[in-house]
């Protein structure tokens, strides 16, 4: 079963890319009463192995656990692998995901696993990346825009990237309980631009971030929207 959310970064990393290469300078409780704390989930460091990249967890005891199907409709069985692509599956969660061959799978770093682009040459010391992460919120009556709200309020610290900035947010126009955030800032002396979805599904959070230097964003939206895209659950 596709995720809406991962059709939301599509269609979202596209409507962003000017506003994330303008805004990037330079180069390559709620309602539940939950308490907001910082949780890692992508690849972002300078380097072209991955560390983490910041995103925030609404729920201090939040943790990753298997989920169930997204929707009533459930994936019969193991998709076709698109001409080009690799077929991640992780059994644990019950999901598949689909990658190019010349992109590297990373697992046990943050999240289901996270997928770098290749280097493009050997002056290149940044690996774009996106990362997929199925979140147990709790029983916390936490919606799509509230988790944005407490990423956003993480970010803004500036424990998890210096010179935070908000290029762009909003939630799924078709109505699901979907939403995302776009924003650029430096992490490890790196300056990077993220785009990161959400949805809140029988409570549990669904997330897709992606991480690029500004210069790199747009070479890579295409391929990391098709990537988003597969997320599939059995």
């Amino acid at each position: 079963m596709k995720k809406p959310s991962a059709k939301l970064l599509k269609t979202t990393l596209f409507l962003t890319v000017l506003a994330l290469a303008l805004s990037a300078c330079g180069g390559k409780d709620d309602k539940g009463g939950a308490s907001p704390s910082a949780s890692p989930s992508a690849a972002s460091s300078a380097s072209a192995s991955p560390s983490e990249s910041p995103s925030a967890s609404p729920s201090a005891s939040a943790s990753e656990s298997p989920s169930a199907s997204p929707s009533a409709e459930a994936s019969a069985s193991v998709p076709a692998v698109a001409a080009g692509y690799k077929l991640f599956e992780d059994k644990v969660h019950g999901t598949t995901i689909q990658y190019p061959e010349d992109w590297t799978l990373k697992e046990g770093i943050a999240g289901i696993a996270a997928f770098l682009a290749p280097l493009e040459d050997a002056n290149d010391t940044f690996a774009e990346n996106i990362n997929f992460i199925v979140e147990d919120l709790g029983g916390q009556n936490i919606t799509a825009a509230d988790y944005i709200e407490f990423t956003k309020e993480q970010l803004g610290t500036g424990a998890l990237i210096q010179d935070f900035e908000l290029v762009e947010e909003g939630v799924d126009p078709e109505g699901s309980d979907a939403a995302y955030l776009a924003y650029s800032g430096t992490s490890g002396g790196q300056e990077l631009a993220w785009m990161q979805t959400v949805e809140i599904i029988d409570g549990k959070a669904y997330i897709v971030t992606f991480t690029a230097t500004p210069d790199s964003f747009d070479k890579y939206i295409d391929q990391a929207g098709e990537i988003a895209d597969s997320w599939t659950f059995k």
